[in-house]
């Protein structure tokens, strides 16, 4: 080496919330690390520190002294303390509007302290959502660090230890550096505190010498490899803990070796660094950056499919969330700590952190089940707070409890910035002396349609709603004289046993709506062909014209598709999860494709008509879908119904999306993006975690389907292949799967997946393909408004 080569340690701490312990005890420790931290500082001047995640200085800051805290703003000021903007190690399950707010309340604590945080650093993680680029430049980072965890996943541009710039999705630009792992110091022998061989696996640790021999050469190693394939620099990062672990403490024997090292190093130098130290040496070469735009897709994002009822749960509270943003629950300080409660909720149920590490290989153990009770305490504790926001605004605006001895009506109100269509649904458990009647708009006074169905409890009232934005609308009930006493007549339509069959009746039904039968479903928008073995083999568009699903792709219409790779001679539960690498299966993957045998009439009415679809598939004891067909609207819902088996070995379930487009958009916290168009070279093209849906998009319309209880999206054959990268001709237009829910991963995924479920989807037919307009639509459909009953005086 010609110069001298400078390696910059960042040490620190990987926040990883409830992996090694638990989550409580986790916040106690990286609050007692940062103590320390200022007390190591006192002991020598040299020692550097970077507080990987911000929550951990928040933590610490609730708890601190005023002199700690004096200490610890002083640190910082010093440069013996590095500051990371970003909150957590984040899924893209936290949506975009939540992590904005978390980072701009950050932003304005450190403000009053009188601190900067212009750079973040994340780690483990494998990606993150276009929009984050945007969460960073709009709350003061300019630079991002990424340490990332190749393990199952991929770092992007094919090579790390390189810069790039990313330019966002609303044209912000933010200074990367694509690193290496955060624990890559540690194996190097820096920390002085353990031999394990992950990311380098040069056999060293198993040679003659000394601890600190070895250290130097693979620290000597490491530089010449950078080197021989053509690396700039002539410094580069590398990160470290006290231990080889997470949730490490501070050490002191970093700082010993790096002065034992110099001492006998002419030509490599190490030295303790801040973050923001880094970015700045950076930005004194000359080196150009190269620039790119695109998701940096997450190859860690199927852990959400692992517990799928909390999720649902989650989403769920995070949409109503977004309601009560929408409605400035914000400003009522009645309501402002429930609000902040669900933000912070929402932010921590998204950490990246899926359970305990051996959740796999010790599923039975009492930590295991401690911290998974504990990760949906979060999402629960969300949706609670969310649930008496919701409850005080619904109140305000003319909620009441059920009485009597008042008048009995309906208050639908449109929280968002677009028109909303879509149905108001009620349960009852009886109509409070209204028998014969029919549903008036109040401001109108002009009958509305409805629909009635059941519930376990009662009827169930269903009003089609048209909605300005902000309007409210409140409708009533109307008694009517009793109908006349219907006998049999001349004709019986319907048969003893009360089933609706005869060819004259569905075309009679046909001609006042829709009609609906085993054979499918048909209205004035869609032709629902439903075919034994195969399921929904149609959907034809009558305004379109058109058929609506590919007969190109191997399945037909939400058609279910389970997976599960038996363990093969010598292999235990986490080896044959680890042995799949990038693939979540294997060649020798037991693939069952549900067969639909059975079709269930259930309601056909005013507003819609309803079927359900009965399958057979390995892995279940049952499986079926509800198809309901709107008659207003170029609108079908569709829900997954299962009883999973509990499975130990590694399971996927997915449901097919064989739509037609001419181009696939999805939209992910803060993005809407193409898959495999808009991303940075060397991403993931297999699956994606999106918030609200898939929109296949042809010249003159487009399908979004909308997923609010399933996030994740695969995209590409089922079978086990060589993985394609981002840039290596993986089509848009590919097969496109809800991957509903996986037990993939071989550490800290719950394993069993075992449990009754239901998952939601809706199909909307559109006008146009402007991708920005779908999802907004989307967006609005998934939260819905705000409905409910009301009893005023008669």
């Amino acid at each position: 080496m010609k110069k001298k080569f400078t390696i910059y340690l960042l040490h620190l701490s990987h926040t990883d919330v409830g992996y090694t312990d638990t989550q409580e005890k986790m916040k106690a420790h990286h609050i007692a690390f940062i103590r320390e931290v200022l007390q190591l500082v006192k002991k020598n001047q040299q020692f550097v520190w970077n507080c990987e995640s911000y929550w951990c200085v928040q933590q610490f800051l609730k708890v601190a002294s005023e002199q700690e805290k004096a200490e610890f703003i002083a640190a910082v000021n010093s440069g013996n303390i590095g500051l990371s903007a970003s909150y957590l190690n984040l899924t893209d399950l936290v949506p975009a509007y939540v992590q904005d707010e978390i980072m701009r309340g950050c932003a304005a604590e450190r403000t009053k302290m009188g601190l900067a945080a212009k750079s973040a650093i994340t780690a483990d993680i494998n990606g993150y959502s276009w929009g984050y680029a945007d969460v960073l430049a709009q709350n003061g980072v300019v630079n991002l660090m990424s340490c990332i965890h190749t393990h199952h996943g991929y770092h992007p541009l094919f090579k790390k230890q390189t810069p790039f710039y990313w330019d966002s999705p609303q044209g912000n630009r933010i200074l990367c550096w694509n690193g290496d792992h955060y624990n890559l110091g540690n194996e190097l022998g820096i920390a002085q505190a353990s031999w394990f061989e992950y990311t380098l696996q040069d056999g060293m640790s198993s040679m003659q010498g000394s601890d600190f021999e070895k250290a130097v050469k693979r620290i000597y190693a490491y530089v010449a490899s950078l080197l021989e394939q053509e690396y700039p620099y002539t410094f580069a990062p590398v990160s470290l803990s006290g231990n080889m672990t997470d949730n490490s403490p501070p050490s002191l024997k970093i700082l010993e070796f790096v002065n034992l090292f110099n001492a006998q190093s002419d030509n490599i130098e190490l030295k303790m660094c801040t973050l923001d130290d880094f970015f700045m040496r950076l930005a004194n070469e000359t080196v150009e950056i190269p620039v790119y735009s695109g998701d940096w897709t997450d190859w860690w994002a199927d852990g959400i499919g692992s517990t799928p009822s909390d999720v649902i749960q989650y989403r769920n509270a995070a949409r109503s969330f977004h309601v009560m943003q929408k409605m400035n629950c914000k400003e009522n300080a009645q309501l402002r700590p429930y609000y902040n409660d669900a933000l912070q909720n929402l932010m921590f149920y998204g950490e990246h952190t899926w359970g305990y590490s051996s959740s796999i290989t010790e599923p039975f153990h009492s930590q295991v089940n401690n911290l998974e009770q504990w990760k949906r305490l979060y999402a629960l504790k969300a949706s609670e707070a969310v649930t008496i926001m919701r409850e005080n605004v619904q109140q305000s605006l003319g909620e009441t409890a059920i009485s009597l001895h008042k008048t009995l009506k309906f208050r639908a109100i449109n929280p968002h910035a677009i028109h909303y269509e879509g149905m108001f649904t009620c349960d009852l458990e009886h109509f409070y002396g209204y028998n014969h009647f029919e549903v008036i708009d109040e401001e109108t006074g002009e009958c509305v349609p409805f629909q009635l169905s059941s519930y376990s409890r009662g009827p169930k009232l269903c009003i089609w709603l048209n909605l300005a934005p902000g309007q409210i609308k409140t409708f009533a009930l109307k008694e009517l004289p009793a109908k006349s006493l219907v006998s049999a007549g001349r004709k019986a339509p319907t048969g003893i046993e009360g089933i609706n069959d005869l060819y004259w009746r569905l075309c009679e039904d046909l001609e006042n709506g829709g009609c609906i039968s085993i054979d499918g479903i048909e209205n004035n928008f869609f032709k629902i062909a439903f075919e034994n073995d195969r399921g929904i083999s149609s959907i034809y568009s009558k305004q379109e014209e058109k058929e609506l699903i590919n007969t190109q792709h191997p399945y037909v219409a939400f058609t279910p598709v389970y997976e599960v790779t038996e363990r093969d001679i010598a292999e235990d539960y986490l080896w044959v999860r680890r042995n799949m690498g990038r693939n979540r299966k294997a060649a020798r993957t037991h693939r069952s494709v549900g067969k639909m045998y059975d079709v269930k009439v259930l309601e056909n009415g005013r507003l819609y008509s309803r079927a359900e679809l009965k399958y057979r598939m390995d892995g279940v004891q049952e499986c079926s879908l509800i198809v309901t067909a709107y008659k207003l609207a170029p609108k079908i819902d569709f829900d997954f119904r299962v009883h999973k088996n509990s499975i130990w070995e590694p399971e996927n379930l997915y449901l097919a999306l064989p739509f037609m487009a001419q181009e696939i958009f999805i939209d992910k916290a803060g993005a809407i993006l193409r898959p495999r168009i808009d991303q940075l070279p060397g991403t993931c093209v297999d699956f994606y975690a999106v918030q609200n849906g898939v929109a296949f998009c042809s010249e003159n319309s487009s399908v979004l389907i909308t997923t609010p209880d399933a996030p994740l999206v695969s995209f590409g054959t089922l079978k086990a292949h060589p993985i394609k990268l981002m840039g290596e001709g993986a089509t848009n237009c590919d097969e496109v799967y809800s991957w509903v829910m996986n037990n993939f991963w071989e550490t800290n995924f719950k394993a069993s997946l075992g449990g009754f479920y239901q998952f939601s989807y809706s199909l909307n037919l559109m006008q146009g393909n402007n991708a920005a307009e779908i999802f907004q639509t989307g967006e609005a459909l998934n939260e819905s408004v705000l409905q409910f009953y009301m009893f005023d005086e008669r």
